[in-house]
């Protein structure tokens, strides 16, 4: 069976890092590597991490793209999957997405659906439709599990993007031609709370995703006809 590494970048992430963590050596999933990188936290994330049996790599505050790509370039694994610090996934959600990519070779990366949910005692963040929270949506890097030699070929998260990484690279993938599956199984559970990246950065969500959609098209417009 192949090497899974999951990589979980932090910041900051002492209050739900453990159940993170928990989720993953929950899995059912041999061989494991999980790599936290600690994108200069100045709380007790890096004492958490290294309470479990972790690969820990600390750098100097960069931002979520740069210590995405940093677990990357650490992963020993062929195959990788993502979970932000301050999400979970889904007991035998991981077999369920690694083993769909082992059946369908031809596929690079699967994404499955998830759940949002307000962290209890919190109010949902305003610029959060309530249908998200009805049902089931199509899940963003809390669901990915690629082959690692993918991004090589697409390359890693545009350091440049402080949230909507994950919406520019999966264009990026599209773009070079990239397969993705999407399973309808709900393999994570996304938490909305004060704390969170996007809430912090919720000023710039729309203008930083209508500029990975720019991308995008861009690159639609720029590609030799079929």
């Amino acid at each position: 069976m192949p090497l899974v590494s999951a990589l979980v970048p932090v910041f900051n992430g002492e209050r739900f890092l453990a159940e993170a963590l928990d989720s993953i050596f929950a899995q059912r999933w041999e061989p494991l590597e999980v790599v936290v990188v600690d994108d200069g936290s100045t709380d007790r994330s890096a004492e958490i991490a290294r309470s479990y049996p972790v690969r820990y790599l600390h750098q100097e505050n960069a931002g979520i793209a740069t210590a995405r790509n940093a677990a990357i370039e650490a992963a020993a694994g062929e195959i990788v999957a993502f979970l932000d610090a301050d999400d979970v996934w889904l007991p035998g959600s991981l077999e369920k997405r690694v083993e769909h990519l082992l059946a369908n070779p031809e596929a690079a990366y699967v994404l499955s659906r998830m759940e949002f949910f307000v962290e209890p005692g919190e109010e949902r963040p305003p610029w959060i439709p309530e249908r998200l929270l009805a049902k089931p949506q199509n899940g963003l890097l809390q669901t990915l599990v690629a082959r690692r030699e993918v991004f090589d070929r697409v390359g890693g998260f545009d350091p440049g993007f402080a949230i909507s990484e994950d919406v520019d690279w999966l264009s990026r993938a599209k773009a070079a031609g990239v397969r993705g599956d999407m399973l309808d199984e709900v393999c994570a559970r996304y938490r909305l709370h004060g704390g969170s990246k996007t809430n912090r950065e919720r000023a710039n969500v729309m203008p930083t995703l209508l500029r990975a959609l720019k991308g995008s098209i861009d690159r639609q417009r720029s590609a030799p006809p079929a």
